[in-house]
């Protein structure tokens, strides 16, 4: 990561404000991570295998801007613009946005943060260290992409308090790319999120929940609800850790409604500071229609430099019944039938 103050960035100038707490910061990173992958049973038939590039699959590949500007007594302004981007072809992701992973401002101070604008929701504020794999592509992501997903037209505090920190986010829209799916003249509900939650970071054990709840995008359907009810724990000891979550996801946004139960458990072992094994199982309970998911991941991480990672993901997904459930997240594979996915690549971040 590079670290700029009052420097070009990106050709725009950003200079220091007079004064003498008027300082501003610039920070330009980025994540660039690309892999070959294989997956089994991957047309529409289930069966006939693929072999290609991919793109972010340990995570997002991204370029963004952070900033920060000391206001004095204390407190800060803050901003960020990030954009995702594919690799294997370079286009923009996210719905084509040109910072779709994250475009918000805000203030900081010792009271808390509140920021505005498009932010990742409070699943993924919270959860990605109770995810066995750390948000690869395979594993909790392809059962739920809710736990990665981001918010249009977001408020949101944080609050840090000792080693507890506590969050919540409205939403008068959650995704502007849909038809109607956002801050509708006369119905404040059509495309409404609102969510909070707490994490609690211990020298050994950590813990989280969130709720979340989204209301259908249309005037028709905004008396509708999703939610999500989310707790995880996670226990480290010197060069391994466990970790366990549940997810409870209620939607009446379907016909017929939608219940499902959803169970983690993991963990990771260092053979050496640079080499690092992550593994977990999921299974996803559909409540009782048999038509249930169960997948396991493998993630081998070895750290060539502090900036660049090997890595060899490999999954095997095991559908039931009508499930179509894929290795990787939004994938889908035919009705009942499994899949192995394996992907090994390269992880930069500057």
């Amino acid at each position: 990561m590079k670290f700029l103050p009052q420097a070009a960035v990106v050709g725009t100038v950003i200079a220091a404000a007079a004064g003498a707490h008027a300082q501003s910061t610039v920070t330009l990173y980025g994540v660039v991570d690309t892999g070959i992958e294989y997956m089994s049973h991957a047309n529409a038939r289930g069966q006939d295998n693929v072999y290609r590039v991919s793109s972010g699959n340990t995570a997002g590949s991204r370029w963004g801007l952070r900033g920060k500007e000391d206001l004095g007594s204390g407190m800060s302004a803050i901003f960020a613009l990030e954009s995702g981007f594919a690799t294997d072809t370079g286009t923009s992701v996210q719905g084509g946005r040109l910072f779709g992973r994250q475009a918000w401002v805000g203030l900081n101070s010792a009271w808390g943060r509140i920021t505005l604008g498009r932010q990742v929701n409070t699943l993924y504020d919270l959860f990605p260290a109770f995810e066995p794999t750390r948000y690869t592509t395979y594993g909790l992501l392809a059962q739920d992409a809710q736990f990665t997903n981001r918010v249009d037209n977001a408020v949101k505090i944080w609050r840090d308090i000792g080693p507890v920190a506590v969050t919540a986010l409205y939403s008068t829209g959650y995704d502007s790319t849909i038809a109607n799916g956002s801050e509708v003249p006369g119905n404040l509900r059509v495309g409404q999120e609102m969510s909070v939650g707490a994490r609690y970071n211990g020298n050994a054990l950590s813990m989280a929940a969130a709720y979340d709840q989204r209301r259908g995008t249309t005037v028709a359907s905004a008396g509708s609800l999703e939610r999500r009810y989310t707790t995880a724990v996670s226990y480290d000891f010197a060069s391994a850790g466990v970790v366990a979550g549940y997810r409870y996801l209620q939607s009446d946004l379907t016909a017929p409604q939608y219940r499902a139960n959803l169970y983690w458990l993991g963990g990771y072992y260092k053979f050496h500071p640079r080499l690092v094994l992550r593994g977990g199982a999921y299974w996803n309970d559909r409540r009782q229609s048999g038509n249930d998911t169960l997948s396991y991941v493998l993630a081998l991480q070895y750290g060539l430099s502090r900036r660049t990672m090997a890595y060899a993901n490999a999954t095997y997904v095991n559908n039931r019944g009508t499930a179509t459930t894929g290795a990787a997240v939004g994938t889908r594979v035919a009705a009942g039938a499994n899949q192995t996915g394996v992907v090994i690549g390269i992880k930069h971040i500057f």
